[in-house]
């Protein structure tokens, strides 16, 4: 059976994974594909990097959303136990 302990323990989780998130959507990390545009190189190589960086931005840019997205799931478990023993004298 669930625990109000548990409800704490899934706001934490919930609570880091919100923070990583938001250190992913303020990262320089998201910015570094304008650092490789053809005025720094010449030929085919900074476009494949621009790429390249560009593709890992996307998934940057997805695993944030996912964090955000978990979090918010943990926070509604979290809910859900805490209604639980109301729910459970309800029905006694």
């Amino acid at each position: 059976m669930s625990t109000p302990s548990q409800a704490e323990k899934l706001r934490a989780t919930a609570e880091r994974l919100r923070s990583l998130s938001l250190r992913i959507s303020t990262s320089q990390a998201l910015t570094v594909y304008s650092l490789a545009g053809p005025e720094t190189w010449v030929g085919p190589t900074p476009q494949s990097c621009c790429e390249a960086l560009l593709a890992v931005r996307r998934q940057l840019q997805a695993s944030q959303k996912t964090l955000t997205d978990t979090a918010r799931r943990l926070e509604w478990q979290a809910e859900a136990i805490e209604r639980q023993p109301t729910i459970l004298k309800m029905v006694s």
